[in-house]
């Protein structure tokens, strides 16, 4: 009975088949990893620290016991040596040797299966690449529809499209990066006029949700006034209402002007910094490498968000972790680990070339904001990341993270 059990997933379908085998494999693994007294944390630096393993199968590790769909870090599974190493460290470290035993068993099965029934770690990621399921796609966009469509409702507000630039280059501080940060609501429109519609600065933060502040903040635009918002003019559209500085109780935001009565049209108003010294350009002290977000907490069609990271801190072999996270089940102010509260939603993610089209759907103004990044640094030097989704759920954020060369 056991052995024709465990060889029935091979009667299933492909992508029945495929999502039963790595949800096997990474539900063990975070069991594993959940039962080791010195992890502490799912970060990659959590788990090296914890385990004395290399921070390259750390990073595996975590994208494996942190995925929130079956197919999500199949690009990062390890190798046999490789996990391993990572188990008999677990153990070594008090994870239970059964569980041990049995995340072995799924890494078996799942080797197993991709010789039987793909040929190859790469045809398996080829012919796993489309099991997003368009049915269930669209059936998950509709849901998003629905939300948004009561989001809009509940908070008064929303937007055609959300779109965030941030450019990563060298700092004038050695070994530290700098970020010109360009934030944009496009197509925005208040459904009632007394709603609040606040613009906090940007905060640096780390990828425990810390904030850093000894970095300096400087607007884009020179001819704004230290007690004004850090807008860039040139890409503001339609009726922008008059925006004054308020103090809240832990830090300085801004707020729109309110009337009685609803927008009369959409309006489009984009905030623009340089943030200093953000990030290393190693992994340093408790971070694992550069981790940016675009939170979302304005109903909106589509989010976009754009990184542009300089060729020489990213080489070519480094390949991003993109996904969406819940802010339902953290502090808005304390984010301590974003990879076990992952939403179940593709985000898409793509690296643009230097002569891809850059358009956003529903955003005007994109050549001038290329042509700030292109202010800082050749734009050939660097890679650009998009990571666009619609219907974004309020509230939640994306999430783009990158490992970086240990110290």
């Amino acid at each position: 009975m056991d052995h024709l059990q465990h060889d029935a997933p091979n009667t299933d379908s492909f992508p029945v088949a495929a999502a039963a085998v790595m949800t096997r494999l990474t539900r063990s693994l975070a069991r594993v990893l959940e039962g080791a007294d010195v992890v502490h944390g799912m970060r990659p630096i959590d788990i090296s620290r914890g385990l004395g393993i290399d921070m390259k199968l750390a990073w595996k590790a975590s994208h494996l016991a942190n995925s929130a769909q079956p197919f999500d870090a199949v690009r990062h599974l390890p190798g046999l040596a490789g996990m391993r190493i990572l188990l008999d460290a677990a153990v070594a470290g008090g994870a239970p040797r059964p569980l041990a035993a049995e995340s072995l068993a799924a890494f078996t099965a799942v080797q197993e299966f991709i010789s039987e029934r793909c040929g190859s770690r790469r045809s398996f990621e080829s012919m796993i690449s489309g099991l997003d399921g368009p049915g269930d796609s669209r059936l998950e966009e509709e849901h998003r529809k629905l939300l948004y469509e009561g989001a809009s409702s509940v908070w008064g507000m929303r937007a055609e499209t959300l779109h965030r630039m941030d450019v990563l280059f060298h700092s004038k501080s050695e070994g530290l990066l700098d970020c010109l940060t360009i934030r944009t609501m496009a197509g925005f429109r208040r459904l009632r006029g007394d709603v609040p519609v606040l613009f906090p600065r940007p905060k640096v933060l780390d990828d425990r949700g810390v904030e850093s502040r000894t970095g300096k903040r400087e607007p884009i635009d020179s001819s704004v006034g230290p007690d004004e918002l850090p807008v860039v003019r040139s890409l503001a559209r339609g009726p922008v209402p008059v925006i004054r500085k308020k103090r809240s109780s832990t830090d300085v935001v801004f707020e729109a002007t309110r009337s009685d009565v609803a927008d009369p049209e959409p309006f489009s108003i984009a905030t623009g910094e340089f943030l200093r010294k953000v990030q290393s350009t190693r992994v340093s002290g408790d971070s694992h490498g550069i981790y940016q977000m675009m939170r979302l907490r304005i109903p909106a069609v589509r989010a976009v968000f754009d990184i542009l990271i300089h060729g020489d801190v990213l080489g070519p072999d480094i390949a991003p972790d993109t996904y969406l996270g819940s802010e339902l089940h953290a502090s808005a102010a304390l984010l301590r680990d974003l990879r076990q509260v992952r939403l179940p939603i593709t985000v898409k993610t793509e690296e643009l070339g230097v002569t891809d089209e850059k358009y956003v759907q529903g955003l005007s103004g994109m050549s001038e904001r290329i042509a700030l990044a292109a202010s800082v640094c050749e734009l050939s030097e660097f890679r650009w990341f998009r990571m666009e989704l619609v219907y974004p759920p309020v509230c939640s954020l994306i999430a783009f993270e990158c490992e970086l060369p240990a110290d």
